[in-house]
């Protein structure tokens, strides 16, 4: 590629919500989480699905069963009275598409993420906007750039639709116009 773009990779990590302390929502998830970000926290009050954008106000180790957990606390805009206690936590990360191929691309994040993470990769380019699922299958930090990471990756086909997700038409179709 002669000039990188812009996209979003978004991940979904499941959370249980302990309890509510003011404007602060507790939960526990499988991973830590950097005090500061922000992102949005899917909820369920009865069957209606709400999203509550949230802040990570603290993030500490604990021990449940054994198990290595993150206790998050989370700051909330709005009431968030009478919902279930599971929840996920929605992750958008910014990535710029380095390189791409048939089978998957390079990705540069402002985070890491684990081998085998699965996500929804959102990009635009030349005018439009394609996604599609993706998988991560290495992660290395960017030596001498603080919070960069560059993340190989490679479509999932997880629709049954012809030809695969948009975001992989759309890269071959980028790909077949730069080699013409």
């Amino acid at each position: 590629m002669s000039a990188p773009f812009e996209g979003v990779f978004q991940t979904l990590m499941d959370v249980i919500l302990e309890a509510r302390e003011g404007a602060y929502l507790c939960a526990v998830c499988e991973t830590p989480l950097r005090t500061g970000l922000s992102l949005a926290l899917d909820v369920f009050d009865g069957s209606n699905r709400r999203t509550l954008p949230v802040t990570v106000a603290e993030s500490a180790p604990v021990i449940q069963a054994g198990l290595v957990r993150y206790r998050l606390r989370l700051a909330t805009v709005g009431s968030s009275d009478d919902i279930d206690p599971d929840g996920l936590l929605v992750i958008d990360t910014p990535v710029r598409v380095l390189n791409m191929s048939q089978n998957g691309s390079l990705l540069e994040a402002t985070r890491a993420s684990d081998e085998g993470t699965v996500g929804l990769l959102r990009i635009g380019a030349d005018g439009n906007s394609y996604e599609g699922e993706i998988r991560v299958i290495r992660c290395r930090a960017l030596e001498g750039a603080a919070d960069r990471h560059h993340l190989g990756t490679e479509f999932l086909r997880t629709y049954r639709v012809p030809h695969g997700s948009p975001l992989r038409s759309a890269f071959f179709a980028m790909m077949k116009t730069s080699f013409a």
